[in-house]
Parts: structure tokens; sequence; C-alpha cells
């Protein structure tokens, strides 16, 4: 099997990336934590 790297894509996909710095990671995390608990909520008002 044969890879063929194409730098035209690559450049555009390379531009688009982020860097995630401890604050993002942290909000990221917190945004997870209260859907998660949201979602609990209300699966406990189905049952």
């Amino acid at each position: 099997m044969t890879i063929h790297h194409d730098k035209l894509a690559y450049g555009k996909l390379a531009s688009m990336k982020e860097e995630a710095d401890e604050q993002k990671l942290q909000a990221m995390a917190a945004k997870l934590s209260s859907a998660k608990e949201e979602d609990a909520k209300e699966q406990e008002k189905k049952d």
C-alpha cells in the first residue's frame, strides 16, 4: 500500500489546527461535566 501525501490538503488542515492551552482544556472539562450532570438530572426525571 502506498501513502500519498497531499501537501495542499495538509497545509489547509495545519492552518486550521488550534493549540489547546490549560485554560481551554479546563473550560472544556467543566462544560462536559455540567452537561453530564444535566443529562443525569433529566434521566432521574424520566424514572
